[in-house]
């Protein structure tokens, strides 16, 4: 019996179902906003996309550790603001604590006793050098560094690149990719993610993509990115395309492994607060995989169950010499 040659194409309509893991999340205070871990669990325990998609976890960490207040200091110190997320993420799987860090005002060996105290429960360290106002590149750094090291453990540092007016880069954000690669090179075995892969616009997700390859191609920095934030008000994903196909064609073969889908819900529009844009999260989910699923033909499933889920995945689950 013959059979007719037609083939419906597989790619074209975002059908990868799934879970999720989004590598950044927040609670705590922001501004106006206070975001309990229970509001956080509430959102995440949802189904989006018509049931069709499951965030199975969420790595999340404290505001209150990480903004200045007016008199330019946190609203919590290291022990307090992280104590409370890691005693709430002890009573539930789907949140992943990383703590943060505060040079400048805390100390290493006050994150090395939440270390030692929860070893098994911390997944990383957070770093925010805009709210500390302190450069990523700066030596205050290098101590809580080295506790990543000891520790087997990935840091996550917001990333932003400054444009002026006419969107031309001005490279002396504190929290410039290139900043935060400076002080990664020093500690080459230790992954670091560049939340919001270079916020700040068009041009600045291009120079943060920049970064994240030349760290490829020169092999000396275990850089990542996420995509909080990235092309989050465009549906064609102009700079998530253009990050996977270099990724997925570097010099040194597929390293797509190096990104990771995240949000930074629930701030601005994903969030249940942003009622006017309440579809924002599932949309973002659905746009991104409708973008891989245009521009990558039968790789498509593929690069979306990494950046959805794997890759988050294998750097929570495996040892740091295991990662490439």
């Amino acid at each position: 019996m013959q059979t007719n040659n037609i083939r419906i194409n597989p790619y074209n309509t975002p059908t990868f179902n799934g879970k999720i893991i989004d590598s950044h999340v927040h609670c705590g205070k922001w501004t106006n906003d206070l975001f309990s871990t229970n509001d956080v669990i509430e959102f995440f325990n949802r189904k989006f996309n018509n049931g069709k998609d499951t965030i199975d976890r969420v790595i999340i960490s404290n505001l209150d550790c990480i903004i200045n207040t007016k008199n330019k200091t946190p609203y919590k110190d290291e022990l307090i603001g992280n104590l409370k997320l890691l005693k709430a993420c002890l009573h539930n799987d789907k949140l992943i604590p990383f703590v943060v860090c505060q040079p400048g005002y805390g100390s290493a060996e006050n994150i090395e006793l939440l270390l030692n105290k929860y070893p098994n429960l911390i997944k990383g360290l957070k770093f925010h050098p805009a709210c500390l106002n302190l450069p990523a590149n700066d030596i205050k750094y290098i101590p809580y560094m080295k506790l990543a090291e000891k520790y087997n453990k990935p840091c996550l540092f917001h990333s932003e690149v400054i444009t002026d007016s006419n969107n031309n880069l001005i490279r002396s954000g504190v929290s410039d990719p290139e900043y935060i690669y400076e002080t990664a090179r020093q500690f080459p075995n230790v992954p670091v993610i560049m939340g919001h892969m270079g916020l700040g616009g068009g041009k600045a997700h291009e120079a943060g993509i920049e970064t994240l390859i030349n760290s490829i191609e020169h092999g000396d920095a275990k850089l990542y990115a996420d995509l909080a934030w990235v092309d989050w008000d465009n549906p064609t994903k102009p700079h998530i395309v253009e990050v996977v196909d270099k990724l997925l064609h570097s010099s040194k073969g597929d390293k797509t492994e190096r990104l990771l889908f995240g949000t930074d819900a629930p701030l601005g529009v994903f969030g249940e607060k942003a009622l006017k844009q309440k579809d924002a999260y599932e949309n973002n989910i659905k746009n991104i995989k409708q973008a891989i699923k245009d521009n990558f033909g039968e790789d498509a499933n593929k690069l979306i169950s990494r950046i959805f889920y794997r890759n988050s995945k294998k750097l929570l689950d495996k040892k740091l010499d295991q990662l490439g």
